[in-house]
C-alpha cells in the first residue's frame, strides 16, 4: 500500500515553515528559565542576568516544578531543562526513574511534555533517533503520545526510553541517556530543523528555493 501525499494549505506551509524556522534558532530562552526567579547571581550580582542559569542552580530543582514539595529529582533534572530552555516544549511531568525492590528497574526514567508544534515533536523524534543511531544511548527512545487528564484537553507527549527485549540495562544508564540528550538538545535539535528546512523548503516555501538558508 502507499499513502499518498496530502497537499500543505498555504496557511498551514506558513505556519509550519515559521514553526521549523524557530527551532532551527536553538534556546528560546535568552533569561532565565525558571519563571519569576529573582536570585542574586554569584556571578554579576544581578537579579535578571542567565550568567549561572542551568540545571546546577540549587533553585533549579523546586522552580522548575509547579509544587514545592516535589521538586524535580536530580537524575532528570538535566532533561527537563534542556527541554523548558529550547522554548519549544513544556514539560509538567518527569520522573528519574526508580529500582525494583529485587532488582531491575521498576519504572523508567521520563519527561512528559506540551508541546504547541507537532513538528517540534517529530524534530525531537529525529534527536533522540540521530543519538541512537550513532551509537550516543544504551537505550532507544522515543516519543509518544501519552496520558492527559479527562478534563485536560490538551494532548501530552512523553519522551522515554524503550529498550529492546534482548537487553538488559541499568538505571544509571538510562540516567546517563537523559544527560547526554539534554547536552546534545540544543545543536542536535537546530541541525535537524535546519535539514528538514532544506528538505521541505520546495513545498513549504518554494519563493526561497533558489536562495540559501
Amino acid at each position: 500500500m502507499r499513502i499518498q501525499r496530502r497537499p500543505v494549505p498555504p496557511e498551514q506551509a506558513d505556519r509550519l515553515w515559521s514553526d521549523i524556522d524557530q527551532a532551527t534558532r536553538g534556546a528560546g530562552h535568552k533569561g532565565r528559565v525558571c519563571d519569576g526567579c529573582t536570585a542574586v547571581c554569584a556571578v554579576c550580582g544581578s537579579a535578571s542576568c542567565a550568567c549561572a542559569c542551568s540545571p546546577h542552580c540549587p533553585d533549579a530543582a523546586v522552580r522548575l516544578s509547579c509544587d514545592p514539595d516535589f521538586p524535580i529529582e536530580p537524575g532528570i533534572l538535566g532533561l527537563v531543562f534542556a527541554m523548558a530552555r529550547s522554548g519549544l516544549f513544556t514539560p509538567c511531568w518527569s520522573c528519574e526513574g526508580h529500582p525494583a525492590p529485587r532488582g531491575g528497574i521498576w519504572r523508567l526514567p521520563g519527561v512528559w511534555f506540551y508541546c504547541d508544534a507537532t513538528v517540534h515533536v517529530r524534530l525531537l523524534a529525529d534527536v533522540v533517533d540521530r543519538l541512537a543511531n550513532i551509537r550516543r544511548l544504551n537505550a532507544h527512545w522515543t516519543v509518544a503520545v501519552t496520558f492527559s487528564d479527562p478534563d485536560n484537553p490538551r494532548t501530552t507527549f512523553a519522551l522515554q526510553p524503550v529498550a529492546a527485549p534482548d537487553q538488559t540495562l541499568t538505571l544509571e544508564q538510562l540516567q546517563a541517556d537523559a544527560t547526554t540528550i539534554a547536552l546534545a538538545l540544543p545543536e542536535f535539535m537546530a541541525a535537524e530543523a535546519r535539514a528538514l528546512q532544506r528538505a521541505a523548503r520546495p513545498a513549504l516555501a518554494p519563493e526561497r528555493a533558489e536562495s540559501p538558508i
